[in-house]
């Protein structure tokens, strides 16, 4: 099971949210340094703008988050020390409006956070591999705050959270377990269409046939309520939709295609990786 990003657990984020809100913050920290901090605004504008760069305002418009829910983001970033509330009034020529800073701690917490999410969507998986390699140098050196410089432990484990071939390879980790699991449905799928077809032609019962295929195994929710409790509890029709099409129905209209799609994920985070792996490598 995936464990929650730090901003979940303490913020309440949903999953979805929790990436892109960590990555604002950390983004209208580092643009806000000349000007003594970063506005609610400030993350609010960076949470659209990455979203966009995802077309989560395409596949999800409903996704935003509010001034509010920002700003009281960053009183509990305050309480919990990862974050300061500026007192005084802005400088000359920039915009009014209370200003922010992450500490070291605020820093390190928000790039683990970032870099949390098991088993997210390949675009989430690629938004986080791109921000951490265009921006690992720039967290790293805007510290504020209490913090006036990052201690040795807390800048090895910002390097090691924004690390962007770590992340690519996790995110293979997950298209690889994706891709295994789809296959065995497919499998099952089919497997359990033939083995009820040729059941059914014998002239066997449906609960012989329920028996028999709740005894091949592979039904993944069985601890939840056994296969054959769910299809000898179904209407006649579904049941015998069940046992003559809709198992290999399912494997043939939605597992395949999936699987289809996680293999090519599969591949283009390869490439991704390759990508990443050539650019260490070359000389600077």
């Amino acid at each position: 099971m995936a464990r929650n990003s730090t901003l979940t657990a303490r913020l309440g984020y949903i999953d979805t949210q929790a990436t892109f809100v960590q990555a604002a913050l950390l983004a209208a920290h580092g643009a806000g340094a000349r000007a003594g901090g970063f506005r609610v605004s400030d993350v609010r504008f960076f949470f659209l703008l990455f979203t966009n760069w995802v077309e989560h305002d395409v596949t999800r418009p409903s996704q935003d988050i509010d001034l509010t829910q920002v700003r009281r983001t960053l009183e509990r970033l305050v309480r919990a020390g990862h974050a300061e509330a500026g007192t005084g009034a802005p400088a000359k020529g920039l915009p009014r409006g209370r200003r922010y800073v992450l500490t070291g701690e605020g820093l390190c917490s928000l790039a683990e956070g970032l870099a949390a999410r098991e088993r997210a969507p390949l675009e989430e998986a690629l938004f986080a591999v791109c921000f951490a390699a265009s921006y690992r140098g720039a967290v790293l050196s805007r510290v504020e705050g209490r913090a006036k410089a990052l201690s040795p432990a807390v800048r090895r484990r910002v390097e090691r959270a924004l690390d962007p071939l770590r992340l690519v390879k996790e995110a293979q980790r997950t298209s690889a377990a994706v891709l295994a699991d789809l296959e065995e449905r497919v499998e099952a799928g089919l497997r359990y269409e033939d083995q009820a077809r040729k059941a059914l032609a014998r002239a066997e019962t449906e609960a012989d046939v329920v028996r028999a295929l709740e005894a091949a195994g592979s039904y993944q929710l069985h601890r939840v309520r056994p296969l054959g409790e769910v299809l000898l509890a179904l209407p006649e029709d579904l049941r015998q939709f069940e046992l003559t099409e809709g198992m290999g129905l399912r494997s043939r209209l939605l597992f395949a295609p999936l699987a289809e799609r996680a293999r090519a994920e599969h591949a283009v985070l390869a490439r991704l990786e390759a990508r990443l792996t050539a650019g260490k490598a070359a000389p600077g």
